[in-house]
């Protein structure tokens, strides 16, 4: 089976080579070679696209520099709020903020939620971090996170 255009099995080619397996070894033959991706990999590899250094995205989220850090050495596992406050102040796709999430190992966005269809709705619109919050807010739902405060 080939390989995608950058050299990387899709994930539809690598679901189509488990379900014709004849074996549980070929299954996951994959899976003992590949390197798995980390949240923190993703991070530094989208913060890389965007041109934003460490720096420049702790000032844009307001996250603690120190927990910051932890984050992207892989020592911390940021939460839910923490992952979409730093796909916000990226500017990400929903797609991508749901990349992150899912190696962040919480859950994706789901549209069906009404919480999540704001959210998705401020990624779309590139509201941005604060805009996001304050649109929350405003339809009695949970904010990313409080003035004056990192939660």
């Amino acid at each position: 089976m080939a390989a995608g255009r950058d050299g990387r099995i899709t994930t539809s080619q690598l679901l189509t080579r488990i379900n014709s397996a004849k074996s549980f070894e070929e299954a996951i033959s994959w899976h003992k070679t590949a390197q798995q991706p980390s949240f923190s990999a993703l991070l530094y590899e989208m913060m890389d696209q965007k041109k934003l250094t460490a720096k420049e995205l702790i000032a844009l989220t307001e996250i603690d520099r120190s927990y910051f850090y932890h984050i992207l050495s892989g020592e911390k596992h940021p939460g839910r709020n923490m992952v979409l406050r730093i796909a916000l102040c990226m500017k990400l796709t929903a797609t991508d903020c749901n990349r992150l999430l899912r190696l962040a190992g919480t859950s994706e966005l789901y549209p069906r939620i009404r919480r999540d269809a704001i959210i998705i709705y401020a990624l779309h619109n590139k509201c941005g971090m604060a805009a996001c919050n304050e649109l929350l807010l405003q339809q009695g739902e949970q904010p990313l996170y409080r003035e004056n405060s990192n939660d």
